[in-house]
């Protein structure tokens, strides 16, 4: 399948993800960042250092879509709301900038030595990206923010060198794994609104449950979360009440 054609199949509303279809976008979606990565280089030699900065930027929002490609093909791509997380994700700036340091965060045995540095970098180019390709009005109204004057020399370096570093991960990631298979209650998790899911992490009693289930051997965070959801969130109960009624 070509990149034209797999372009055009994610552009359609009605889309249907394969497994076949997953792998040719994830493997597409690396070929174009790296093409990204390499014109931001001829770019920033140049002297044009915000267009390098936004290409950079671009290159490490398509790694990103090549990750969240590959790790969709091990979902039960038949369910609809899994589909439709998953196409949502892929068009979404932040998901796909946070989704391309996955892979190396798998593959560093020292997070905080060699990915954390990084973690900053991520952070501001979730803001920067627009800045560096269009003018603005600054927020005091007095001011016209010129991309030229707001990318460094040695910000568009370290964007490169970042963008080389996610695409370099993810290759290897997506040549030497397999897919992980999810279960339905990862599936469903991963289909949840994020607000639910924070509303739910943020909950006291959703805290007592899990550990509740944990004792009981069941140490599934996902399942936990699920069940939790539809058993007390959803129609508005509280665990430990319920619990407390039982005894």
């Amino acid at each position: 399948m070509s990149p034209d054609s797999i372009a055009t199949v994610s552009e359609s509303r009605n889309i249907r993800f394969s497994s076949e279809l997953l792998r040719d976008y994830s493997l597409a979606a690396l070929a174009n960042a790296s093409e990204l990565v390499s014109e931001a280089l001829v770019l920033h030699k140049h002297g044009h250092f915000a267009r390098a900065y936004f290409l950079a930027v671009a290159s490490i929002e398509e790694t990103g879509k090549a990750y969240l490609a590959f790790d969709g093909q091990g979902r039960n791509l038949s369910d609809s709301a899994v589909a439709s997380k998953l196409k949502r994700a892929m068009e979404d700036h932040s998901q796909k900038i946070t989704s391309a340091f996955a892979a190396w965060l798998v593959a560093s045995p020292n997070v905080r030595e060699s990915v954390m540095p990084a973690i900053d970098l991520m952070i501001n180019l979730k803001h920067g990206r627009e800045p560096s390709m269009y003018t603005d009005i600054r927020p005091d109204s007095s001011t016209i923010q010129i991309p030229a004057a707001v990318v460094r020399e040695k910000a568009a370096f370290d964007c490169i060198r970042l963008a080389t570093d996610c695409l370099s991960y993810t290759q290897a990631h997506v040549a030497e794994k397999t897919p992980e298979p999810r279960t339905r209650a990862q599936d469903q998790l991963f289909a949840m609104k994020a607000g639910q899911i924070q509303k739910i992490a943020s909950t006291e009693d959703f805290w007592w449950y899990y550990i509740e289930q944990m004792e009981s051997g069941k140490k599934d965070f996902a399942e936990a979360v699920v069940s939790y959801h539809e058993n007390y969130a959803k129609p508005g109960f509280l665990f430990r009440k319920s619990n407390e009624n039982k005894e």
